[in-house]
């Protein structure tokens, strides 16, 4: 063994010493009581390898390097805590887990709170607590002309449906519906059949996929409209071909002097929105980015497709 090693081997045991006189009948605070257990999982020469082969290990630590990494990770994780009222082990939940990694998605790259999750996973395995959290996914920050950062805003949204409200015509109408729904511009064109005994939009979607939309009294204002009327065949809303949808934005950007947004820079606004008003009600950054997939029909799982594609500002 190298003097390097058994320096650093004995100045653990000190640390582990120093944290074992403390423990007696005196109550620890959070960062105490988690290096305690990394202390004690420390098995230096154990062989790993054999042990994983029987389904052990999990909850030990078989080197200086993975126990310098814990103890780090222990350090910032219980600051959070502190910052967050919590200061015991007993309380620590893998929602406070979820919120530590979230705290750290406009600072750090997705790799690292990738580790950052696995080294709580394994934290809450050596304290016995559960500290396991879905996967959560930092902001993209890589300006482009395509993605969530081609999102309208919010005003030159508001100024095009406007424009729709005084010049009204079947583009105009699903320019407008496009606000109620946040649906593809080919959903719009081909997909919607309307259903007035369950008071629903039925849409078929790309891939043949269907979702809903109650009819709100916002989208019953729209549907009171002569264009939206003189676009139904039985319950089919048919009004108008994609691509002729997407010339009278263009047109109507020329007019109002704004800067060119195709139809699912809007579905992105309305996405946004959408995020907004989940966030704002209390839900966290994870169950808002599941809900407006969900809610865009893309399903779960899908939110680094989101930070990509739609969420522009994921707060």
């Amino acid at each position: 063994q190298s003097a390097f090693h058994k320096g650093f081997s004995d100045f653990f045991k000190l640390l582990q010493t120093s944290a074992e006189r403390k423990l007696g009948d005196i109550m620890k605070n959070l960062r105490q009581e988690m290096r305690t257990c990394v202390f004690n999982a420390f098995h230096e020469g154990t062989k790993k390898r054999e042990m994983k082969a029987q389904g052990l290990g999990e909850d030990r630590v078989f080197s200086h390097t993975s126990a310098g990494v814990l103890l780090d990770r222990i350090t910032d994780f219980s600051k959070y805590c502190k910052s967050c009222g919590i200061n015991r082990l007993a309380k620590v939940t893998p929602e406070i887990a979820r919120e530590y990694l979230e705290s750290k998605v406009h600072t750090c790259s997705q790799k690292t709170v990738n580790e950052y999750r696995s080294e709580l996973i394994k934290l809450g395995k050596i304290c016995k607590v559960d500290l396991k959290c879905e996967k959560v996914y930092v902001q993209n920050d890589i300006q482009s002309t395509r993605g969530a950062q081609a999102v309208i805003s919010r005003p030159d949204f508001l100024k095009i449906l406007e424009y729709c409200k005084e010049h009204p015509s079947k583009s105009a109408v699903c320019i407008m519906l496009e606000k109620e729904i946040g649906v593809r511009v080919s959903d719009i064109a081909y997909g919607i059949n309307v259903d007035m005994r369950h008071e629903m939009l039925h849409i078929r979607c790309k891939n043949g996929k269907w979702c809903d939309r109650p009819i709100t009294p916002a989208i019953r204002e729209i549907m009171a409209l002569k264009h939206f009327q003189d676009s139904l065949v039985g319950e089919k809303f048919r009004p108008v071909k994609d691509n002729s949808i997407n010339k009278q934005l263009r047109r109507i950007e020329d007019k109002l002097g704004l800067e060119h947004h195709s139809f699912h820079d809007l579905r992105r606004r309305v996405a946004q929105d959408k995020y907004d008003e989940l966030r704002a009600s209390g839900l966290s950054r994870s169950e808002c980015l599941t809900a407006v997939s969900i809610w865009l029909n893309h399903g779960r799982n899908r939110e680094q497709m989101m930070l990509k594609s739609y969420i522009a500002d994921a707060w």
